[in-house]
């Protein structure tokens, strides 16, 4: 229940952890209102807003069911801090980051002398810069 934490104990997050929760399965508003404990016409206003920003997949044309768009990053990321599984993979890119071996390239061409050497690890940096992206897409 981190988006409570992060964001309130509110009817859209209540929903969106409900959705978060069933990832793969369509749920219908009657299912959502029961698991959430929020009212049915509090359900249909967030859904019909989550529906319109594009971070829903509906199926069906007369009694509709919803699921987070697994092509949406926002929703993705969502899943991933509620499932705190971002606290794994920053644990993992630590302890990967701990294992590897440090280079030591000359600061210039020019100068190679001990005084002139910086320490790089250069997987560091490969990764380090991978990551750059998505953290300024959380931000």
């Amino acid at each position: 229940m981190l988006l409570r934490e992060l964001f309130g104990d509110n009817a859209r997050i209540k929903i969106l952890e409900e959705l978060i929760s069933n990832w793969d399965f369509f749920l219908s508003v009657d299912e959502l209102s029961r698991m959430s404990d929020v009212s049915k016409k509090s359900v249909y206003i967030h859904i019909d807003e989550l529906n319109k920003i594009g971070l829903l997949v509906v199926e069906g044309s007369g009694s509709k069911k919803f699921k987070l768009n697994p092509k949406d990053k926002r929703a993705i990321l969502l899943a991933l801090i509620e499932s705190e599984e971002y606290l794994r993979k920053l644990n993992e890119f630590e302890n990967e980051l701990d294992n590897q071996e440090a280079e030591f390239l000359p600061l210039s061409l020019s100068d190679s002398d001990d005084k002139n050497l910086l320490k790089v690890n250069s997987k560091k940096i490969n990764s380090a810069i991978k990551s750059i992206p998505m953290m300024n897409f959380i931000m």
